[in-house]
């Protein structure tokens, strides 16, 4: 497979660079500033330029034919609003359509959907009214994704963890009953699904919960 990766050099990104090649897999990551990536490996191509400027993001889409385009940039602040990052994701979701590229895969947060209030007092209270910035620009990227001619997929994971990948995880497109109370994920357990959603076509344009 081959894929491109928007936000290789944060935590989520990396994870998914890492057992993209661990997977034998094509990887492209495109990057503001590569030295932040310090590494090398034959399967790695790195490109640089900005997430906010169109004509970088289409330019590295139009490099080769990509089967997968993982969109995961994450925002500085869960308490602001960044509309920088929701700029990037219009142009992403744009350049997948005119490349005409095989899969959108993104990072989204499940606090958005509408039946996040089963998942706790959490996410029914605490979460709209402390992180309505952060949930604003998710709903408006998601938006953006889900609206766009290229096919998608939008994953929706909990807290994020820096844990080991366990493989352990469930997943739903409509919240019922929740086999765990974890409600959190590790980031290496979010890009093995991801990576997984690129290959397979059972959550082809719609949005899915994850979580531990």
């Amino acid at each position: 497979m081959k894929m491109i990766i928007f936000g290789a050099t944060g935590k989520t990104g990396r994870e998914l660079l890492l057992q993209g090649l661990e997977q034998g897999h094509e990887v492209t990551a495109f990057v503001r500033n590569p030295d932040k990536l310090n590494m090398e490996h034959p399967s790695l191509h790195i490109v640089q330029g900005e997430a906010t400027s169109y004509d970088d993001v289409n330019a590295a889409l139009a490099e080769k034919h990509y089967d997968a385009v993982f969109s995961a940039l994450g925002a500085k602040s869960p308490f602001q609003r960044d509309l920088r990052l929701v700029e990037a994701v219009r142009h992403i979701t744009r350049a997948a359509a005119e490349q005409q590229v095989g899969k959108l895969v993104h990072i989204s947060f499940v606090g958005t959907r509408e039946d996040a209030g089963k998942l706790g007092l959490l996410y029914r209270w605490v979460t709209p009214l402390l992180m309505r910035n952060l949930l604003a620009d998710h709903r408006d990227k998601e938006q953006i994704v889900s609206s766009g001619a290229a096919n998608w997929v939008i994953v929706q994971p909990p807290i994020l963890t820096s844990g080991e990948r366990t493989g352990s995880y469930y997943y739903e497109t409509t919240i019922r009953q929740l086999p765990s109370s974890k409600l959190k994920m590790s980031r290496a357990n979010l890009a093995q699904f991801m990576l997984k959603q690129a290959q397979q076509s059972e959550h082809d344009r719609k949005a899915v919960m994850v979580s531990e």
